[in-house]
């Protein structure tokens, strides 16, 4: 795990420039009047780099992290458990890109494009590179825990702790939710954004109502 961590912080050392520009790509050009953001103190970047770098190494680290866990476990499961936890696993991970897609691509750049150009007759934008990458980054990553939230329903419904007709009962509290969840998610408050965000959600609640569904036969048979 620690040479996992020390890998990649090193490759994020290496190949910062590119990240930056990367992470700063949602922004279009918009964050000051050369389209680059601004720091304001003589330690500002080398403080923020240091930052990407620990990140950089924590996202190389943690997926060994999980797979010697798992490894460690391994003995002590049944072949049935080792196989859903790796279902799991698998799907986790396949959601938590979805998630940061979804906001890399879709949420960033709208927000942003609202964001940046209210006001522009007022006042020229001048962003600190530091509060963009704070944001950027916190939406990167909440979006990718929210779109767990099937897997979460369907966790939920193979421990019977709630099961796929209590989340039906809930459905229509659902919506409200969601639209509380986004306002809290984007960094505006415009109603186009949080219908970005408040949409899928919906469909990933029912997503998750769907694969609550599916383990219903075996809890049935198990009554």
């Amino acid at each position: 795990m620690f040479v996992a961590f020390g890998v990649g912080a090193s490759l994020t050392w290496y190949f910062r420039t590119t990240i930056f520009l990367w992470l700063l790509a949602p922004a279009g050009g918009r964050l000051s009047g050369t389209g680059q953001p601004i720091f304001t103190g003589p330690t500002e970047m080398f403080g923020l780099t240091v930052s990407l770098v620990m990140k950089g190494g924590i996202v190389v680290a943690a997926p060994v992290l999980v797979y010697h866990t798992y490894r460690f476990l391994g003995p002590l499961l049944n072949k049935r458990l080792r196989r859903t936890i790796s279902l799991f696993l698998v799907l986790g991970f396949i959601l938590y890109l979805g998630g940061t897609a979804f906001a890399y691509f879709v949420l960033l750049p709208t927000g942003l494009r609202f964001l940046l150009n209210f006001g522009t007759d007022i006042a020229t934008p001048m962003i600190r590179i530091t509060e963009y990458m704070d944001m950027a980054v916190a939406m990167l990553f909440w979006l990718g825990v929210v779109f767990e939230l099937p897997l979460l329903m369907l966790l939920l419904a193979k421990l019977r702790v709630m099961s796929h007709k209590t989340f039906k009962r809930i459905r229509r509290y659902v919506p409200a939710t969601a639209f509380i969840l986004a306002a809290i998610i984007t960094p505006t408050f415009d109603i186009i954004n949080q219908t970005l965000v408040a949409i899928p959600l919906i469909l990933l609640y029912e997503a998750g109502v769907f694969l609550a569904w599916t383990v219903r036969p075996r809890q049935v048979k198990g009554a």
